[in-house]
């Protein structure tokens, strides 16, 4: 199970129960790039990823390669980048049996 949304007083929660935890990223708002690297360096790479979004208030479809940014301007290794902005959601999403990617 993948639980979305998770910021700094839920991500905790959420991966001591063995669940995925997706954080979708805001300009404002909720969970920033920046704050995302934070949870990053607290709480590590596994069962967890970023995601952005595109709804009804002020969101950035590009905020993903802006963590991207912050994550490599912190010093983080691009295995890592990759791990929370690709493989990790590749894994979770594979699960189910209708998931493709163009690759396919």
């Amino acid at each position: 199970m993948l639980v979305d949304h998770v910021e700094e007083h839920t991500v905790e929660l959420v991966l001591d129960r063995g669940f995925w935890a997706g954080m979708t990223l805001y300009p404002d708002t909720k969970c920033t790039p920046q704050r995302a690297a934070d949870i990053f360096e607290v709480y590590g790479q596994e069962r967890i990823w970023i995601n952005s979004a595109g709804d009804w208030g002020p969101s950035d479809p590009l905020a993903v390669p802006k963590c991207q940014q912050e994550l490599r301007a912190r010093g983080h290794l691009e295995k890592m980048i990759r791990t929370v902005s690709y493989d990790n959601p590749f894994t979770f999403l594979s699960q189910s049996g209708k998931f493709r990617t163009s690759n396919d």
